[in-house]
Order: C-alpha cells, then structure tokens, then sequence
C-alpha cells in the first residue's frame, strides 16, 4: 500500500512540473534528500525515480520562459573550475567501472545544482526550495530523535537507504547542516501561529537528540560548533545561550554509559580505537598528501586503492577509506583540486560576510542577513564534521552555496534598484524646481547617469 501511494504521488507531482519549471526544483531537492522511494517495501524502491523527475524537470525548463543563465560570482566561478578539473582528472585516472559511475553521478548532482541555480530568482523561491530541503532531512531527525528517547540513547540512528547520509556519522553531519536553517525558517514563523513555532522548536531538539544518537563522534564535534556559531550568529543571544545551558547537561546525562564511553575517545583514543580507526585515518591521509605530491592530477576517485597504499602510506598495510572531506578531494584531484574546492566554500564565506554588511542594519532586509548568517552555520557544520567524513561530492553543501550566491543576486537587485529610484527622485525633485531652466535639467540628467 505504502508502495502505490508513493507511486501515485510521485506520478501526480509530473503534470505540474510540466506546467511550472520551478515545482520540479521542489519535487527534485524531495525526491533527492528524503529519497522517499526507499521508504517502500516492493516495487517503488528499484524505480528510476530520480531520473525520470530530473528528466521531466528538465524538459520543462528547456521550453520555459525561465533564465537560462547563472548568476558568475566568485563561488560560482570557482565550482565552474572545480568541475573542468575534475572532469581533466577524470580523463587522466585509470577508469574502471566503479570510477565511470562515480564520476557520472558526480557530474549530475553538479549540473542539477547549476540548473537549480538559475531558478533561485527571488526570495520566495530561496525560501521554498529550503523549507523542502530542510522537512526532507529533517523527517530523519525527528524519526531518530523519537528512537533515540525511545531506546534511551542505547539504540544507533541511521539514516535512508540509498542515501548519500546512510550511515551514522553522515546522518549526524547531515541533521546538523540543516539546524541552522530550520532556525532561520522558524523565524519567518509569524508570532500568531504558535503551534507550527512550537513544532519547529520540538523538531529542531529532536534532531539534536537524533544527531547524538547517531553515536558518532565527528556529529558531536560538528554539534558543539553548530551550537557556538548559532550563538555566535543568531539573535537574542541570551536566551540561545540558557536553552544550550540547560538543555546540555540534561542530554549529556541523559545518553547511555557506552555513548559516553564512546565519545571519551574524542580526546583519549583507547588502544584498540587508536590502533582501528585513528591510526588508520592519520595513514589515509598522509597517504592522500603524499600521493598529490607526486600526482598533480590526483589518484582519481579510486585514489584510495591498495596499490596507492602500498606507493604513498606510512603504512602500506593499512588500508583505510579518506574520512574526511579534506584528504578525499585531496587524494582525488591532487593540489589543484583541493584549492579550487577549498575556494568555492571560502569565496560563499566572503559572500555571506558581505551580504550581512549590506543588510544587518535594515529592517527590510533583516531576513536576508540572518540567512546569510545560519547558512554561515551551516557551513561551519560541514567543515567540522568533514573533517572525519568522506562527503566530498555530497548537494547539500553545493546547495548551501548556491543559496548564498541567489541570496546575494536577489539583495544587490533590490539595493541596485533602490539606487536608481532614488536618481530619480532627484532628478524630478531638481526638474520641478527649476521648470524654466532645460539647460539645469539636461545637466541634471547628465549628472544621475554619471
């Protein structure tokens, strides 16, 4: 049953993303975070859901009136060559089957977000495509927050089958990029409607909860920094400041003696946990440096094989995945791709500082910088958490920069016509008082459009 209403709703979504474009950018970021199909039991969960979405969404941009064009700021440019390079590090890898499928669904995830991209043209545009993104993931953080008082903290949180955040740590990372964001939707919450800001509130502590549950140990690394920056960043500092006080202490009490005993290995690996998976990532990624050393081009996205172990490890014999964003892109595209990568994130860095500049003092222009701020959070999240995971090529945090970079397009555009306006303005006001003087009125003229 759960099968055929998925099937049929799914199916009911094509008709209107045939007659609005846009509707299939809420259909897509759906379809691509919650990855509902796989909630299924039969026949849903080996259809091809995304792609006929994609492929619907697409043919109905290309005949749309919709922009065809991407707004070039500097995270853009830089995602631009972050791609040519891959797409050169690709040519020159050794290519097996596994590579070839990776790198097409790499290069997919990037062309939809360009895609996407384009139509983020207004601010109930930004503002829908994050109310799906963050109910989507967000459905997996209430449900693992609900199991983790359930279990009372002693049962493990996963995430969704066939999802690039299945698995624990990725779940924990995931859940705490989107905090921010419900925050920030929280706040376009009017004050009258107290049940869906309470909700919101209630979802926003069980992922938390879900998170920790997760028992992993970068979640709760990504955790305590989420927490300092949404302090750091948010308002009404003193009341975020008494919720994290409060509630600390009694979710910390609250897990169970192995999370504890797990989470004491942050800062006191164990010898069986250093020997296992410490030991193993220091050797990754000193395997991933050594090997972009010598390789401008990177190992490819099958850098981290046995035979590169055996050329570039400290170890040979210890064999481990990447576990951290850093040392993927690193060991992958070598130099150049790291810094081309890196780029792009700290290019959206600059670009949210300078949006708060232009907005933080405007009343109504407030929303923007506070979105500026929790995507900053966000970002934060990521770059804490990847530290221990390999979610490298993962849309959330491209969709995180696209946002920042449509948020930008959409303030400069209001900013820049708030300017020619009050030209004008100026040159009516000048015109009427001086009426008989037309040579004061072509200088004035002159002078608005210098």
């Amino acid at each position: 049953m759960r099968d055929i209403v998925l099937f049929l709703i799914i199916v009911g979504c094509i008709p209107f993303i045939l007659r609005r474009p846009f509707i299939g950018v809420l259909v897509w970021c759906w379809i691509s975070y919650m990855v509902p199909h796989r909630l299924g039991w039969g026949f849903i969960q080996t259809l091809p859901v995304a792609s006929v979405i994609g492929l619907v969404f697409l043919v109905s941009y290309l005949f749309s009136k919709e922009p065809k064009k991407i707004p070039l700021s500097s995270p853009i440019v830089f995602l631009l060559l972050f791609n040519i390079w891959m797409v050169i590090t690709f040519i020159m890898s050794v290519k097996d089957p596994y590579v070839i499928s990776q790198f097409e669904k790499i290069m997919k995830i990037q062309f939809m977000t360009l895609v996407v991209l384009a139509m983020l043209t207004t601010r109930q545009r930004i503002e829908l495509a994050l109310w799906v993104v963050a109910l989507s993931i967000g459905f997996y953080g209430v449900k693992g927050g609900i199991y983790t008082i359930a279990t009372a903290g002693g049962g493990r949180v996963w995430g969704p089958t066939g999802g690039f955040f299945f698995g624990n740590n990725e779940l924990a990372l995931t859940l705490l990029m989107i905090l921010p964001i419900l925050f920030y939707l929280r706040h376009l919450v009017p004050d009258n409607k107290r049940l869906l800001r309470l909700g919101l509130l209630a979802a926003m502590g069980l992922i938390v909860l879900a998170a920790l549950g997760t028992q992993s140990r970068g979640g709760l690394v990504a955790c305590v920094a989420v927490g300092f920056f949404l302090w750091l960043k948010g308002p009404n500092k003193l009341a975020i400041a008494l919720v994290i006080l409060i509630a600390a202490p009694v979710v910390y009490q609250f897990m169970p003696d192995r999370w504890h005993d797990r989470m004491a290995t942050i800062i006191e690996p164990d010898r069986e946990s250093y020997d296992g998976s410490v030991k193993g990532r220091f050797n990754a990624w000193e395997m991933a440096f050594n090997m972009a050393k010598d390789r401008p081009f990177g190992g490819g996205l099958n850098g981290f094989k046995a035979e590169n172990f055996y050329l570039y490890a400290p170890e040979p014999e210890r064999k481990h995945d990447s576990h951290s964003i850093y040392f993927q892109v690193m060991g992958h595209h070598g130099f150049i791709g790291f810094f081309l990568w890196f780029a792009i994130y700290l290019s959206t860095w600059r670009s949210a500082k300078k949006t708060i500049k232009l907005t933080n003092k405007r009343d109504d222009l407030k929303w923007a910088a506070l979105l500026a701020k929790m995507l900053q959070c966000s970002l934060i999240a990521y770059a804490a958490g990847g530290a221990f995971l390999g979610l490298a090529y993962f849309d959330l945090p491209y969709h995180l920069v696209i946002t920042m970079v449509a948020l930008n397009v959409v303030v400069n555009r209001q900013l820049a016509t708030e300017a020619a306006e009050k030209k004008q303005q100026k040159v009516r006001q000048f015109a009427d008082s001086r009426p008989h003087h037309p040579d004061s009125l072509k200088a004035a003229l002159r002078g608005s459009h210098d």
